[in-house]
Order: C-alpha cells, then structure tokens, then sequence
C-alpha cells in the first residue's frame, strides 16, 4: 500500500533537508539575545526583515511567536476596547478569538465564491455599522483586493487589517500588493505554511512607520500611551529555519510545484473550486454536494490521499458561509507530491 498524501508535508521536508535545518539552527545558536531588553535585531532577524520586505513590499516588521499574537497586537494597538469589527463569517478560529481576547465586538460578514470576504456586501455594512476596524482573510492563497473598499472606509475612518496567515507572497503576480491599503498585515510562519519554521512563527507588518513603532513597543513588554506592554518573539533559530526555508522555496521552485499540484486537480476532477487568482495553494479546495462529501471524502482517503473537511464557520447565520463550510474539501497541495503517483490513484478514484 503507498504511503499517505497528507496535507502538511512536514516529514518530507525534513527528509529531504534535514541537513540544511540543522546548519541554520547551529548558526544561529549563539546568538539568543531578544530585542525586547534593548539589543538590535540578530543578524538572523534582520536578514529575515530585509527577505520579508523585498518579496512583499512592506516596510517596516515585527516578528511574533505567531499569527494570533500579530493578531491580537495589531487589534490592541488600532482599536479601543469596546469598539466594534468587522470579521468574515468564514475563517480559522483565530480570527474570531483575537479581537475578542482583547475585548472587541465582532460583526460577520458573509464570503463569496473565493471563499474570502464578500466586498459588495462588507461595503455596505460598514456604512451600517460604522466599524472601527475591518479584518480581511487572504484564505488558501487567494488575495482579497481590497481596492474595492479602500474608498468606503477612508470615508468612515475604519482601519484595515489584513490576515494572511497562509499567503505569504513570493514574487506572484496578484493584482492587489499586500498591505499597500491597509494598516498592518498578519501572517503565520508556522510549520503549516510556506514558507515555515518547524514548530511556530509569525509577524506583523505595515508601510505605516508610526504604527510600527506601537507593535515594537507593545511586543517589547513597554506598557505607554500606545497599549499594554506584553512579549512576542521569534526566537533567533526559529528566524534561521524561516530564512533557510526561504532559500530553499526559491531555489526548488517549490511554489511552481504547488502550482503544478493545483493545475492537474483542475484538469481532472470533475468538482469545482474556488473562483480568484491563487499562486500558492496552501490548500486545495474542490466544492461537493453536500449529503456526498463524506462519500467523497472516503474515495480519497481509500487511496490514501488524506481529504478533509474545511473547518467550521464563525457563526452559521449566513448561507453562503453555511453552503462553503458543508461542501468544501481540502486536498493535499503541496510540492513533495509526485503528480504521477498522484495520477494513479486518482484514476482509481473515479
């Protein structure tokens, strides 16, 4: 019987660069220092910034211990408590925990066909509801352009705050720039991801230098006029293994292999997937009826290809996220996947 196909390649990244991970994490063992009791950056760190900024565009960074911390950092320093959000009604639970663990009120707003926030209906109800801030997800690699509400909340004076925990962009062609409209932009750099540490990772970043120097005082445990103080940190090894796997991304061509993943699942099954531009896949969606996906989900596990269910919705009022959440199936995408092999079971499948 062939091995599983899982969705997070964590093995075979280490099978095949184990060596590599461990140069990193020894070249970046003498140096544990951490910038919050008033030392630089490492070398290690601000290699990473000056990585981050070149593929993305954003100025300023400040690494974190994980997305949810950037999170909750990024609500604290740009909201008041008691205020209201805006949140798509479809998201990882961390999207919904955060602004809520630093006393927001959240509103939903239903997605669209990209499985990502609905502009046209958000438009609206930030005329409504006059939020303080809106959170925009980038899920499974699909840029929001967030153009289309840029215009309605300068108006109303709303923030912006990106979420793109699993679209770290590398060169792609998107049509909207991360973080060219917004006030701060979250991502995950854990294991999960790509490119990733091997346990947790993340950042906050912005164009805004004034708003950069709240999260650094924030993440520095400096309670001032910019928020209460508290610690998050990636730790110097963790930022070697990153840079590292940055390397070895480019050097592989592993986005294209993702690519290559995603392409053949569109030419040879018969479900449909999301609409938008994805040049990442973090995962690969394809849209079932909903009394088959189970049926569905067993043909692929059958052939060890280990399908699941994407998980459950923020809230369950409305019907385009209630429709996604019953009939979404993520597959494995990812670039340790030989199409061949892939190719055979499939056939067995259908």
């Amino acid at each position: 019987m062939p091995k599983a196909i899982a969705c997070i390649p964590h093995n075979h990244r280490i099978k095949a660069h184990r060596i590599e991970y461990l140069k990193a994490v020894n070249d970046a063992m003498d140096y544990p220092f951490q910038s919050e009791d008033g030392r630089d950056p490492s070398p290690t760190h601000q290699e990473l910034e000056t990585t981050c900024r070149s593929y993305t565009g954003l100025k300023h960074w400040q690494f974190t211990n994980c997305c949810t911390d950037a999170l909750q950092i990024a609500f604290h320093t740009l909201c008041n408590a008691g205020d209201t959000i805006i949140i798509p009604a479809y998201g990882w639970r961390a999207t919904d925990n955060a602004p809520k663990f630093v006393g927001l009120n959240v509103i939903y707003c239903d997605i669209d066909d990209t499985g990502n926030v609905d502009l046209e209906k958000l438009n609206i109800l930030i005329d409504i509801a006059k939020p303080s801030a809106v959170l925009i997800v980038h899920n499974f690699g699909t840029i929001v352009n967030i153009d289309k509400i840029a215009l309605t909340c300068k108006i109303n004076n709303v923030k912006i705050i990106e979420d793109a925990a699993p679209s770290f962009v590398m060169n792609e062609p998107y049509k909207y720039t991360l973080g060219s409209l917004s006030d701060a932009v979250c991502f995950s750099f854990d294991f999960t991801k790509s490119p990733g540490c091997l346990g947790a990772g993340g950042a906050i970043a912005t164009n805004k230098k004034e708003v950069y120097l709240k999260f650094k005082t924030i993440c520095s445990h400096l309670t001032s006029e910019h928020g209460i103080g508290t610690k998050s940190y990636l730790d110097t090894v963790s930022a070697g293994v990153l840079n590292t796997d940055i390397k070895l991304i480019e050097k592989n061509n592993y986005r294209q292999d993702r690519v290559n993943v995603a392409t053949y699942y569109i030419n040879n099954l018969p479900y449909k997937t999301l609409s938008g531009e994805n040049y990442i896949f973090h995962r690969f969606i394809i849209l079932t009826d909903k009394d088959n996906k189970q049926a569905v989900i067993d043909k692929f596990k059958s052939q060890k290809i280990l399908a699941k269910s994407v998980f459950k919705p923020n809230t369950n009022e409305f019907y385009n996220t209630n429709k996604f959440t019953e009939t979404a199936i993520e597959l494995p995408c990812h670039q340790f996947i030989d199409i061949d092999d892939l190719n055979s079971r499939i056939k067995k499948i259908l």
